[in-house]
């Protein structure tokens, strides 16, 4: 097993690798619920928020281009709401709301040996499907780099590799040099092992942590 502290830089997913995604879907769901049973004439909301989570794993399996313009163009038609309209639900649910979760539910483990990690003047990048600027306020750390779907150096869904072998250009750092840590095998997994990077799941990357020193060595 190579040392995760002698890499350059680790590439990390952001949703349901950062934190627990479980706990955050249950309260999103019950505040949910909470907030539109008394208000039926807003019930739309949550069928455009139920169809752009579906919209986009469609766009996800066509691995299309500029795929958060076409969800919000796509949504506005059906809906016949103004686009801006659409973000600001969706902004609203999927972005504003849940910071406070996001936090609660941070994996505190993984946050402590991200900071040891930049503490040795290493780099951490998030890599997400999805918009991650104003979520990532919620944890208790600052990445050096921050990348979404739709950024000018992505352009593209996992796993497709494009946006991850852009990253390592971006980085200027040799694919040894990079691990990416993610929590789904068939879309964090599959990006790395077709950008020919190293991979470990979320939770057997902390495990491996609990057990090791910062030289890979068993601890007693």
């Amino acid at each position: 097993m190579k040392n995760f502290y002698s890499y350059k830089a680790w590439v990390l997913d952001f949703d349901g690798t950062l934190f627990n995604n479980l706990p955050v879907r249950i309260f999103m769901a019950i505040w949910l619920i909470i907030y539109y049973a008394p208000r039926p004439l807003r019930w739309k909301e949550i069928f455009i928020l139920r169809e752009y989570r579906r919209l986009r794993e469609k766009l996800f399996a066509a691995e299309a281009e500029n795929c958060h313009e076409l969800q919000l163009k796509n949504l506005s038609e059906r809906y016949k709401v103004s686009t801006k309209e659409i973000w600001n639900i969706i902004n609203l649910w999927t972005i504003e709301k849940p910071k406070f979760l996001i936090k609660k539910f941070q994996r505190e483990k993984l946050i402590t040996a991200i900071k040891k990690f930049q503490a040795e003047g290493k780099i951490i990048v998030i890599y997400s499907d999805n918009p991650v600027a104003e979520k990532i306020k919620a944890l208790d750390f600052v990445p050096n780099f921050y990348f979404w779907s739709d950024d000018d150096l992505i352009k593209c869904m996992k796993p497709n590799p494009q946006g991850l072998n852009n990253i390592i250009k971006f980085l200027k750092l040799n694919r040894a040099e990079i691990l990416y840590v993610g929590d789904r095998d068939d879309r964090d997994g599959a990006c790395a092992k077709n950008a020919d990077v190293d991979y470990c799941d979320v939770k057997e990357f902390i495990k491996i942590l609990m057990r090791t020193d910062n030289n890979g060595r068993q601890k007693n």
